[in-house]
């Protein structure tokens, strides 16, 4: 069974099946010969193409030859002597790259076969690692894939290093132990040393995401029904690739996306909830791309999301649900979000419980200070529905809690 997928251009058969030690080239005087008669071939084909044109005319034939005449033939004969040479010189050079190219061509094809069966090594060792009952060993496997991703031949083979990673996280886990457990108890302490194992995948991950020219950008990230428990993604850059979140649960600690930017990137949260812990998006930097909450839930969880800037038609809220929790896109620690409001927030605003979204006053100015609508008899909007869980000042109703 193959542990890896064939790296694209091996097994691929050309001419340099020779490099392979198959094929063994033609011989060079061979070539020549071949070459000689080809240009015989040519040059008796011109004149005779020449003197059926001019009729096959009778040439007198001298009876005494000069000793001009001679020299002028000796002169021709060593032409064509020389231009024989210099077909054979060519045909030398040519045959000099050619057995060149295949050298060169061996040694490249040797040197991959290495490099793969070197990252095959490695990789087995890493993977089998990962499985180890030990937290420690698991640890030092998730660094080892992320080197050996760095250090992959091929793009498909960094992806099967990505794809790892992911899956581990998308692996079933124990719980948080319950309250009746001390923290200093084995149960405890092995739970935080696994939990320590999953927060460096994201550490490593936004570690490579980091720097713009990682060869890491363009690749896909699948995280969906990943149960995320706090991590740091803070600084990345989403340059291109998918980022896929289908159904993750943010459910504690702190996940820190702070002065990230996403640009040409592909990211889905559909059907993600946010149940508890908090997800710090600010300063972010919407530039392109697109990153969709559809129906996804914010079930406790408080998300920050003032300073952030959203470029128009990059974020789709449609069908979210603002059950509890807080998710601020305003706030007095902040400047509120810039940018147009996304797709269906205020639609979903408006269906949520009151009190769990706060929004800038820029994004509800259908609204008049006293609360009426500029067109008394205009049909309820985005804007009038969002509105009616504003105050007067424009500002969303907190409680006393939520103004914190």
């Amino acid at each position: 069974m193959r542990l890896l997928p064939r790296p694209p251009g091996f097994g691929r058969e050309s001419l340099e099946t020779s490099a392979s030690g198959g094929e063994s080239p033609p011989r060079l005087w061979l070539h020549i010969a071949v070459t000689w008669v080809m240009a015989g071939l040519c040059i008796g084909a011109i004149v005779g193409g020449t003197l059926w044109f001019l009729g096959f005319p009778e040439i007198p034939r001298p009876e005494e030859l000069s000793l001009r005449a001679f020299e002028a033939v000796l002169v021709r004969a060593f032409a064509v002597m020389a231009g024989l040479s210099g077909i054979a010189l060519l045909v030398i050079a040519y045959h000099r790259q050619r057995n060149n190219d295949l050298e060169n061509l061996r040694a490249h094809r040797a040197a991959e076969r290495d490099g793969v069966k070197l990252f095959n090594d490695r990789f087995t060792s890493a993977y089998t690692e990962l499985g180890n009952e030990q937290a420690t060993a698991r640890l030092g496997a998730v660094y080892a894939l992320a080197h050996l991703a760095d250090d992959a031949p091929d793009p498909g083979l960094r992806q099967t290093c990505i794809d790892v990673l992911c899956t581990y996280l998308r692996m079933p886990h124990a719980p948080r132990p319950g309250d009746d457990v001390e923290p200093g108890s084995p149960e405890y302490q092995e739970y935080e040393a696994f939990r320590e194992v999953r927060r460096s995948i994201v550490r490593a991950i936004g570690d490579r995401l980091r720097d713009e020219e990682s060869p890491w950008h363009g690749h896909r990230f699948d995280f969906s029904d990943v149960v995320f428990d706090g991590g740091t993604l803070r600084s990345v850059h989403f340059l291109r690739g998918k980022f896929i979140f289908n159904r993750a649960v943010f459910a504690e600690g702190d996940l820190d996306l702070r002065y990230s930017r996403v640009v040409d990137a592909n990211m889905n949260f559909r059907n993600a909830r946010f149940t508890g812990g908090t997800v710090n998006l600010r300063h972010v930097r919407f530039e392109g791309g697109f990153t969709d909450f559809y129906k996804a839930g914010f079930e406790g969880s408080e998300v920050l999301l003032h300073d952030v800037r959203i470029a128009p038609k990059t974020i789709n809220l449609t069908g979210v649900r603002f059950a509890s929790g807080r998710v601020e896109f305003d706030s007095h620690r902040g400047e509120p979000a810039l940018g147009d409001p996304p797709d269906g927030l205020l639609d979903a605003v408006a269906a949520g419980e009151p009190g769990v979204v706060r929004l800038p006053g820029s994004w509800t100015s259908t609204s008049t200070d006293n609360g009426a609508f500029d067109d008394p008899e205009e049909t309820p909007s985005q804007g009038e529905r969002a509105g009616r869980k504003m105050t007067g000042t424009g500002q969303p109703h907190l409680s006393g809690t939520e103004n914190l």
